[in-house]
């Protein structure tokens, strides 16, 4: 592995740090149930932290006491709190990805000043975690001052293609609030991995960025999204050990979600299928140190764990304001240039109650397709996001690690 040492079980002396004093109980529910889960623990000792996987906020940290102490507000006092979010900080990209589920156009990016406005909104709304996404965010000229902006007490998460991340780079991360970052890489052969991306160097800078930030002790994860090529044993191991050479703290696995690209595409079996394998494949190597931590991206926003928060404890806000449920999810229900993000996110209440126990990109994407909805410019106005999302089954019950949060 890398310079992260890797505690495969709980201990004391991990749930001891996982307890905040504010919410002691709920605190200590969530640190039983996360080892109930069998995740393993990652510790940084540059910097005397853990790190569960890449959804989560590091801990002791104050973005972890803001996770816990917002989530026990949310479900004791039934409000709404945007603990996670993304902002797209340029529609721009130099790859065209067979499953990309984003629009790349000429929309006029958000400034930095909205960048910077828009975290400041997120801090007093109660965000923990908030991750810098794109396109391609390591497109704009002014990533690093994008990424200087995130707070002391919230953490950041870099979703990239590894472009343009060199050890000046990578230092420079550790100079922020920046605690993870998270790599696409398709394939364990270069050219399905170029051809995937529609780019020819697409396998090299992933798989250099990912050496890189390892080398400097940076959380690093690879995400993958599952093909029919890849549901197999043998081809999804030999993924692993191809991966397992560059000894990333983790691997991210998803699933195809029928939007954007996938439009249309009916992808019901392969996710079915694939939640089934993915889950037996992870079974059989939780207990082995030399490969990093696999997480099954489906299994994670399941009923049984986190639940998909889309609307209700994360958004998203899209690179040309629009504020959406979700990344992946192409409503949208008002714009932070011509209203505030506060006021867009307590408006989405009627539709986003409370977080789902299902994928919601699933879920709109047969609405859409039932309702013959025109998806040529995404993502969609407000008028005819609340109407999709009026036909969109609301959720009435949380996932199950909020039960965790009743006092």
């Amino acid at each position: 592995m890398n310079q992260h040492e890797v505690s495969m079980e709980m201990t004391s002396d991990i749930k001891g740090k996982m307890i905040i004093s504010e919410f002691p109980e709920a605190s200590e529910r969530v640190a039983d149930f996360i080892g109930l889960k069998g995740e393993r623990f990652h510790y940084d000792r540059e910097n005397d932290r853990y790190f569960i996987n890449s959804f989560y906020p590091s801990f002791p940290s104050e973005s972890w006491n803001r996770f816990i102490v917002g989530a026990s507000k949310m479900v004791r006092n039934e409000i709404r709190i945007p603990l996670q979010a993304d902002i797209v900080v340029t529609g721009k990209c130099h790859c065209k990805c067979w499953h990309c589920f984003r629009i790349k156009d000429n929309r006029e990016d958000l400034t930095f000043e909205e960048i910077e406005n828009t975290l400041k909104e997120l801090h007093d709304m109660g965000t923990a975690t908030v991750g810098i996404t794109g396109g391609e965010p390591m497109l704009r000229k002014d990533i690093k001052d994008i990424l200087r902006l995130i707070p002391n007490d919230m953490e950041g998460q870099l979703y990239t293609t590894g472009h343009n991340i060199d050890d000046e780079f990578a230092m420079f991360l550790k100079t922020t609030n920046v605690t993870r970052v998270i790599i696409s890489l398709d394939h364990y052969q270069e050219e399905v991995a170029n051809k995937m991306r529609n780019y020819h160097n697409a396998f090299a800078e992933a798989k250099n960025a990912i050496k890189t930030l390892v080398s400097h002790g940076i959380y690093t994860a690879i995400t993958v999204c599952i093909t029919e090529e890849l549901l197999d044993e043998e081809k999804l191991n030999e993924y692993f050990k191809n991966a397992n050479e560059l000894k990333p703290d983790e691997i991210r696995i998803i699933l195809p979600i029928p939007q954007g690209n996938l439009e249309g595409n009916n992808v019901t079996r392969l996710y079915s299928d694939a939640i089934r394998f993915i889950k037996n494949i992870k079974e059989k190597n939780k207990k082995n140190p030399e490969l990093p931590g696999i997480v099954n991206f489906c299994e994670f926003e399941s009923a049984g764990y986190m639940g998909c928060g889309v609307g209700a404890n994360y958004i998203s806000i899209n690179n040309d304001g629009l504020v959406t449920p979700c990344v992946a999810v192409p409503l949208s229900f008002g714009n932070i240039r011509e209203k505030s993000l506060k006021e867009i996110f307590e408006s989405m209440a009627a539709y986003f109650p409370k977080s789902s126990r299902i994928c919601y990109g699933k879920l709109s994407g047969k609405v859409m397709a039932r309702l013959n909805t025109d998806t040529s410019i995404t993502p969609l106005n407000p008028e005819m996001s609340k109407i999709v999302a009026c036909n969109c089954t609301k959720s009435k019950h949380r996932a199950t690690i909020f039960d965790c949060f009743v006092s």
